[in-house]
């Protein structure tokens, strides 16, 4: 059957499956044989892992002369980035909506004598991106190596109080936009036989947050462990590597750190500078390290916490935050 009448039924007459459910017996039979091939699979992996390191010699990997691609990289985590990666002698393009502040950080980037170029557009607009891609390739004679997806809104946001054009906005900028710009530039990647896609997604991710960008950063981690899976189905996880980070509050904003002052606990064990977080970006990207979160110990907590009941954890979340009245 055409797999586009199968696909499009919303427009298409309802066609009910002749197809037989799976009898119990078939799956038992199932059941028991693939715990056979999932027991064994672990194992041979490791093995054949512990043969990889065995044939290399293991150490963070040279990306000096790479093309790195910091959507939002005129301000905050990403001009941090963007100055941090120069110094590895890599050689930058920035997307951003400011071209003011992107130039600045051109200019701040050339000085440490290295290329950069800045590029202005919505990342929400694809047309705009396809056509920077195409630029990039002019600019550097070269394909984009390392893709960061930097840019995002962070405006915590609670579902009662966000308005459906803020709810829409983010969506579009933290989630969709990541998505299509990492589909376009990971088939450069796929062609050239090398990569790296980086996503910053965020520490309420792991545990519960605001609920509108809480929402958003889920989608963006979801989206990143199911693209490696598609890297490893079709056999590119030697060429193309990926690495998640899980920062929680950083410096970038004075809202935001307005805001912690209502809950000190908070600031004082978890806020993050911004050149801590672009240096354990840029150490993770160089180890190939898959999961980053930012400070190091905030998933083992989120682990424990985890474990308690629900009344326990409600406790804390209200100790830590307060009431309605402290959250935007």
């Amino acid at each position: 059957m055409d797999n586009t009448r199968v696909f499009n039924s919303g427009t298409m007459d309802y066609i009910p499956s002749d197809v037989k459910g799976t009898s119990v017996l078939r799956r038992l039979y199932l059941i028991l044989n693939h715990c056979v091939k999932f027991g064994l699979s672990p194992i041979v992996g490791c093995f054949s892992y512990f043969l990889k390191l065995c044939r290399c010699n293991w150490g963070p990997k040279c990306i000096a002369g790479h093309v790195v691609l910091v959507t939002g990289g005129a301000n905050g985590i990403g001009r941090e980035l963007c100055l941090k990666l120069a110094k590895e002698k890599c050689r930058i393009a920035i997307v951003d909506i400011n071209l003011e502040a992107a130039e600045q950080t051109v200019e701040d980037i050339r000085q440490l004598g290295v290329e950069a170029k800045a590029y202005h557009a919505d990342v929400t607009d694809y047309d705009a991106i396809l056509k920077i891609r195409m630029k990039i390739q002019e600019d550097f004679q070269s394909s984009v190596d390392i893709l960061i997806n930097n840019v995002g809104l962070v405006p915590l946001l609670t579902l009662s109080r966000a308005t459906k054009e803020q709810i829409e906005r983010m969506m579009a900028v933290n989630v969709t936009s990541t998505m299509l710009i990492t589909k376009l530039f990971m088939e450069d990647m796929v062609k050239q036989g090398r990569g790296h896609i980086v996503a910053t997604s965020s520490a309420f991710s792991l545990a519960p947050g605001s609920t509108v960008d809480g929402v958003t950063a889920f989608a963006v981690r979801g989206f990143m462990a199911n693209l490696r899976q598609e890297i490893l189905i079709n056999n590119w996880e030697d060429m193309i590597k990926t690495t998640t980070t899980y920062p929680y509050y950083t410096t970038t904003r004075k809202e935001l750190t307005d805001y912690l002052e209502k809950i000190k606990v908070l600031k004082e064990m978890f806020l993050a500078d911004v050149t801590n977080v672009a240096n354990s970006t840029v150490k993770a990207i160089k180890w190939e390290k898959e999961n980053l979160t930012i400070p190091n110990g905030f998933y083992l907590l989120m682990i424990f916490m985890g474990n308690f009941p629900s009344t326990v954890t409600r406790r804390f979340y209200r100790m830590a935050f307060g009431r309605s009245s402290n959250f935007p």
